[in-house]
């Protein structure tokens, strides 16, 4: 066979010589190959070393100078064992070496010398003595523990092998010595088996044996199988065999059926034998090597011959499992390292071919996954579908070498199998065999997981995701997010579906796991297309994610500018600014625009928000002339100050000191240069002298060094203020000597009528010139200070008082210096509205009284006279008014600018917002609004705004009201009463990214959308379905005849059968084919099943089989056959009745069986008929008797023999000429009598082939002679001849049958004579093998006491469990002893 298609590959990986082994050191004592990853090999000229050959890097061989006389490999890792003996002595010195960390792990010193070592496991090292087996652990400080004694059939033995199996339980020990005297060139194999559990040993004959496991079908677990060579000669008979038995069988479970198997040497290799066996644990295959170079391939499972080839024409001494590849290393003596490994493309076409053995073929391609065996595979998947062995067939398709089963077609094909009841369906039990033997692929889990979602046994996919069993795919994340969206989450990561996950991730809102897990895949999502997502549904999580996103190594992945518009773009300003103040924290030049943005958008909508931040002084790099424009606007005069460069600017600004904290604008002053301060100080005094008098007052005070004050005096005078010139004076005077500067006191003081204050400073003062102060009050005619006639103007002025003379009685009054009067006189220049001389009258009274009446009055006479300076002079003083009073009383009289004074000074929010309101100053209104942060201040600003169209303004105080579910209906009432419909909705879209938005809110939208915006409605509803008042907006979508919307809302509130209704009512705007079948199938009233059936009759006849198939499970399928043949479109449902006919309903059956007569389809009416027998059957035959069709004819002869009436079937074949019809029919109703008269039939028809044939046709019913008889007198003997041929030949057939038994049960008889012999001889060889062994014998020359004594000669050996063997005679058996 050439090599290219041979089953085995074979390949020279290595020679030892090419990488410097010389090859005197090629031996069994010097090489050692412990796994396929190194080869160790000792050295001892020209200088003693040890060299490792790493076999992945095999031409870079590791040297170094070691003296041992063996050394070991670690199987896994680079760990060095030596054995040396010490010199002198039998005893030898045990080390195991790290070579990597250069450091030794441990040592010990053995009392007798170690013949042979080995790796039995990573961590552990058997020691075999010459009398004893070790185990030593290279973990911890232990000693080797010793196992077993040797048992005698090794004595003299050189040990070529020790094995354990994985669980460490059972050990093996084989060893080789010189052959019998009349051949000793053919080498004997001795074993020792040992049992950890039971402490037991077993002697056997083998050369090679190792361990394997193998699961047995009906067993949860896998048996422990021990495999082992042996070549024997017996009185110059050589037998060779191999062996596979079970060890420690499991009680109660299926057990493993001993094999054996001959191993065939040529006559050119008689005196060759076994020396290696190696496992392939991923084929199940048994490698058996020989010195000469022979190799066997066997099954495990079944101790087949697979292949037989030399593979070395050197001898070989030593091989390895290559587990990875499920091979083997081999070593010969010319130093070839030969790797043997499975051809995966010709092994199974091989077996299949060459051995014929195609069940072999099979099972070896399912157990190692391997091609070429697809065509057996399909052809039996097949056979055991078609025999309706679901079972088995599932079982083959799970197995099934590379899957070639596991295909969407084997699931369709399960699935249409009917499901009879009460059994199990073989869709199920499909996917059950699947699960049981490991995991399943995308399709299978996806189709798995459908039907249990379909179930709801979400707990079983849950189940099935933990033990790994289900292939996860974003398509089986789809499905079961219907169900469990954090299941659905798991299914996304491990399919690594990323941007599923991500999805995922964001409507949990968990952003901060969206970057981390992005990070982890290296994934970079649609950032923007995320934050759009985030931003509709949570306003502050988007906040969240864009900060996250700015943290971000290698910067934001969106840039600043673009987050701050979206938020914008939703009107999100608070969320816009939080973000912002955010990343801006660092003041970057760079970022001077984007604090030019924050500024601006907050000094728009909440300046009080700008303010704190230019409070804070965190930005320095903003467009500074910009905000300081913004800032005037919003009212923020002092930041608009702050701002300007320029004194045009400064000037305009500074004149709103109504609105200016005064110490902040005295503080303002500070900072300008003495022109601009002078310049502005005059603008004041000339905007409002009365008002700003009091500020210019102070500002001169604490800046006239600055200033100067000669320039502030000027001032003062160009003006004519002398009352601020005296308070300005009043302060500076006590440090000033300057004369004039006292004359200008005293001269302010007169002008003032502070007549006291010039009698002090004339009388105190050294400073001012007398003359000059003389001649000025002298001019001045100040009032005498000293009493007059107080009584008489006192009379004279209540006197006048009487009369009416108001104004006069107040002069008079005044004179008299008389405030006894004071209610009187109020009351009567109320009544004369004479407030001018009022204010006089009130000025004095008040410097001799505290009333509160008196300074309440004053300040309203103020008012009427317009004077509203004085009234901000006179509140900012010492006074006793009953403030609140006088504001409500000039509100309440329209005195608004006044009343706004007053409110402002008392902070009374809520009457200042309504009075700002009253003088149309509706920005400062809703500042004031936002101070006093009542609803119905709120209401009566926002209500204000919308009257006066000042809709942004409206829009601060409506979002303030709306989120107040009992407000919210009052404000969108007021707005659509006005028609004020498009601001109303941005209202309510604005409010739908507030902290405090409620249910209403959205729903309120909805409503107004469903009104005036449809749309942007359905968009609305399905991002807002969960925070919707859906009954409420169901009732708006019904008056607005929204029916798409309606008919979403009705799914999402669970109401479906509303939904259906409205879909079919109103079908033009609300049918959605897709929509309508998830719809459907989840109504509680099964009436409209059927109402869709019909709605689909007139409106969408084509997609009226969609519809039924997914409600195939829930109707009555003879009340739909009934409506649509009542409809007159019977066919027109005739795929969804192919589809159902596996119910096997009648009135389904008969409704197809009428369109295939119709249609004349006779193959798939008699198709029909032989699947599906729930029909009237009879009457169907008699309507199709008499067809015109021949075929139709023969479908109703069919129906007749398929019911029993033969007759009437034979007759009617008959009469079509059918006569193979008519004899199959004969023959299938096993009626003698019919069968007879055909015969007789086609003698009178003249039919003689038809009569011969009817003979065979009907062999089992016609007697012989009645057959001869008719032929005989028919003359139709020659016709018959056949018949009676074939019927002598079945007598004759039979009589040697019987006598072939009676042969055979002699044969048998012998045969078991003789393998009884056989198991006689052999039962030394295999009865030992069982769990229940004996234990080991002394040693030769040794005493009773060398095993520990106890042993006592010649006990019969204990009872053994033989599995079926007779039992073991004591001939042979090692003398036993007890413990």
């Amino acid at each position: 066979m050439a090599a290219a298609n041979a089953p085995i590959t074979m390949k020279e990986a290595l020679t030892l010589p090419s990488v410097g082994i010389n090859a005197q050191f090629i031996t069994f004592t010097n090489v050692t190959m412990e796994s396929d990853k190194y080869i160790c090999v000792r050295e001892t000229a020209p200088q003693n070393s040890v060299v490792i050959i790493d076999m992945n890097m095999p031409m870079q061989p590791l040297r170094r100078p070691i003296t041992a006389d063996s050394a070991l490999m670690n199987p896994n890792t680079r760990i060095l064992a030596l054995k040396a003996q010490l010199p002198g002595t039998t005893q030898d010195h045990l080390q195991i070496f790290n070579i990597e960390a250069k450091a030794k792990i441990k040592s010990h010193q053995m009392p007798e010398q170690v013949v042979f070592w080995k790796w039995i496991t990573p961590k552990m090292l058997g020691l075999v003595t010459q009398s004893s087996v070790y185990h030593w652990s290279i973990e911890g400080d232990s000693e080797p523990v010793k196992m077993f004694d040797r048992t005698a059939n090794l004595a003299n033995n050189q040990i070529i092998n020790y094995r354990c199996d994985p669980s460490e339980k059972w050990l093996v020990l084989i060893g080789i010595a010189p052959g019998s005297p009349e051949r000793p060139q053919l080498v004997k194999g001795n074993m020792q088996l040992f049992s950890v559990d039971q402490q037991r040993s077993q002697a056997l004959e083998g050369h090679a044996a190792s361990f394997a496991s193998f699961r047995v079908p009906g067993n949860d677990k896998d048996s422990l199988l021990i495999s082992f060579a042996t070549k024997t000669s017996n009185a110059g008979q050589i037998t060779s065999k191999l062996h596979v038995i079970e060890l420690g069988a499991q009680p109660g479970k299926p057990s493993f059926t001993k094999k054996q198997a001959d191993l065939f040497f040529p006559p050119d290799f008689a005196d060759d034998f076994p020396v290696a066996m190696q496992i392939s644990h991923k084929y199940s295959l048994i490698y058996v090597i020989t010195k000469l170079g022979l190799l066997f391939v066997y099954d495990l499972e079944t101790a087949s011959a697979v292949y037989r080839n030399r593979i070395s024409p050197d001898p070989i001494f030593l091989t390895s499992e290559a587990s990875s590849v499920g091979g083997f290393y081999a070593i010969n003596r010319r130093g070839q390292v030969l790797l043997a490994t499975v051809n995966e493309t010709t092994i199974i076409p091989f077996i299949s071919g060459q051995l014929n053995n195609l069940e072999l073929a099979v099972n070896l391609a399912k157990r190692g996954n391997l091609p070429g065996a697809e065509n057996l595979v399909v052809q039996r998947f097949q056979e055991l579908f078609a025999q309706t062995k679901y079972k088995e067939a599932a079982e083959l398709a799970a197995d099934s070498p590379q899957g070639i089963l596991r295909t969407p077609d084997t699931v369709a094909k399960f699935q249409s199998v009917p499901v009879q009841a009460g059994q199990t369906p073989p869709l199920l039990q499909y996917f059950g065999t699947l699960l049981t033997k490991g995991k399943l692929n995308a399709f299978e889990s996806l189709e798995l997981s459908r039907l249990v979602v379909n179930q709801n046994k979400k707990n079983l996919l849950e189940n099935w995701l933990a033990e790994d069993k289900l292939e996860c795919s974003e398509e089986l994340g789809d499905l079961v997010k219907t169900v469990d969206n954090d299941l659905a989450l798991k299914i996304y990561i491990k399919a690594r579906a990323t941007p599923k996950v991500v999805a995922a991730f964001a409507e949990r809102r968990e952003f901060d796991k969206i970057l981390i897990y992005s990070k982890q895949v290296g994934y970079a999502p649609d950032y923007l297309f995320l934050l759009q997502t985030i931003l509709r549904s949570d306003p502050q999580g988007a906040v969240n994610f864009a900060l996250m996103m700015s943290q971000m190594e290698g910067g934001c992945p969106i840039d600043y500018n673009t987050i701050t518009d979206l938020f914008l773009q939703r009107n999100m300003i608070r969320e816009a600014t939080a973000f912002l103040l955010d990343v801006l924290k660092p003041n970057l030049p760079e970022h001077a625009f984007l604090q030019t943005k924050v500024l601006e958008i907050n000094l728009v909508t909440f300046p009080n928000v700008a303010d704190a931040v230019l409070a804070n002084g965190m930005f320095s790099h903003y467009d500074r002339p910009r905000i300081g424009q913004l800032c005037e606007k919003a009212g923020l005069y002092i930041r608009a100050l702050q701002h300007y460069t320029e004194l045009p600017d400064i000037k305009r600004v500074i004149v709103n000191t109504h609105a200016i904290e005064p110490q902040a604008l005295v503080e303002f002053f500070g900072t300008l240069s003495r022109e601009w301060a002078l310049e502005c100080m005059k603008d004041l005094l000339l905007v409002n002298l009365r008002g700003n008098l009091q500020i210019i007052v102070q500002v001169a005070k604490e800046y006239c060094e600055q200033l100067g004050v000669e320039a502030c005096i000027k001032i003062f005078e160009q003006f004519k203020s002398y009352e601020g010139l005296y308070f300005f004076l009043g302060s500076y005077l006590s440090s000033s000597e300057d004369p004039d500067i006292h004359f200008k006191y005293i001269e302010a003081a007169s002008k003032t009528g502070q007549i006291k204050e010039v009698e002090r400073v004339t009388r105190e003062s050294n400073f001012y010139d007398p003359e000059k102060t003389k001649n000025f009050l002298m001019e001045a005619k100040l009032p005498d200070a000293r009493p007059e006639e107080d009584a008489v103007w006192s009379q004279v002025a209540k006197a006048q008082l009487r009369e009416g003379l108001v104004s006069d009685a107040i002069e008079s009054f005044i004179r008299a210096d008389d405030a006894t009067q004071f209610l009187e006189v109020i009351r009567a220049a109320e009544d004369a509205n004479v407030y001018h001389d009022l204010v006089k009258y009130l000025l004095m009274v008040r410097q001799k009284t505290k009333e509160p009446k008196v300074d309440s009055e004053l300040i309203y006479a103020y008012a009427k006279t317009d004077r509203l300076g004085d009234v901000e002079e006179f509140i900012l003083m010492p006074n006793v008014a009953n403030l609140p009073n006088v504001g409500d009383r000039l509100y309440d009289e329209e005195l608004y600018e006044a009343a706004k004074i007053i409110f402002a000074f008392i902070s009374n929010w809520a009457k200042l917002a309504v009075t700002l309101v009253k003088l149309k100053q509706f920005q400062g209104a809703v500042d004031a609004a936002r101070k006093a942060n009542s609803a119905k201040t709120w209401k009566e600003v926002c209500f204000a705004c919308v009257d006066a169209e000042e809709f942004r303004l409206a829009q601060i105080c409506g979002l303030n009201i709306i989120v107040q579910v009992d407000d919210l209906e009052e404000v969108s009432e007021y707005y659509q009463n006005r028609g004020c419909f498009n601001e109303l909705i941005s209202l309510m879209e604005s409010g739908l990214g507030l902290e405090r938005a409620h249910m209403g809110i959205f729903t309120e939208l909805g409503i107004l959308y469903a009104r005036y915006r449809h749309e942007k409605l359905m968009e609305h509803i399905k991002l807002f379905s969960t925070r919707l008042n859906i009954p409420k907006l169901i009732r708006a979508c019904d008056e607005q005849q929204h029916w798409k919307e309606l008919t979403y809302l009705y799914i999402q509130y669970d109401e479906f059968d509303n939904a259906a209704t409205t879909v079919m009512n109103h079908s033009p705007e609300a049918w959605d084919h897709m929509q309508f079948k998830d719809i459907i199938v989840k109504v509680a009233n099964v009436e409209l099943y059927y109402k869709a059936v019909h709605f689909y009759l007139q409106e969408h006849p084509d997609l009226i089989n969609d519809v039924l198939n997914v409600l195939a499970l829930r109707v009555d399928h003879a009340r739909v056959v009934d409506i649509m043949r009542k409809a007159g479109h019977l066919r027109l449902i005739k795929p969804y009745m192919v589809a159902v006919q596996s119910n096997n309903v009648s009135a389904v059956n008969e409704a197809l069986n009428e369109i295939y007569i119709e249609e004349e389809d006779y193959d798939r009416l008699r198709e029909s008929i032989e699947l599906h027998d729930n029909f009237d059957q009879i009457g169907l035959a008699q309507k199709i008797e008499k067809h015109e069709l021949l075929e139709m004819r023969r479908v109703a002869a069919y129906i007749y023999k398929k019911a029993g009436r033969w007759k009437q079937s034979i007759a009617l074949s008959k009469k079509d000429n059918l006569y193979k019809d008519a004899m199959e029919t004969a023959s299938q109703s096993g009626d003698r009598e019919l069968a007879e008269e055909l015969l007789v039939y086609f003698i009178e028809q003249g039919k003689k082939e038809c009569f011969a044939s009817c003979l065979f046709v009907c062999y089992d019913l016609i007697r012989a002679d009645v057959a001869l008889e008719l032929a005989w007198m028919n003359n139709m003997i020659d016709f018959a001849f056949p018949y009676l041929l074939q019927f002598i030949r079945e007598y004759t057939g039979k009589v040697d049958e019987l006598i072939k038994d009676k042969i055979d049960a002699l044969n048998e008889v012998k045969a078991k004579e003789n393998e009884e012999k056989d198991v006689i001889k052999q039962q030394n060889m295999y009865a030992q093998l069982l769990p229940l062994a004996l234990p080991a014998p002394p040693m030769p020359g040794m005493g009773v006491g060398g095993m520990g004594g106890g042993f006592t000669a010649q006990m019969p050996p204990p009872p053994m469990p033989m599995g079926g063997m007779p039992p073991m005679p004591p001939f042979g058996m090692p003398q036993m002893g007890s413990y």
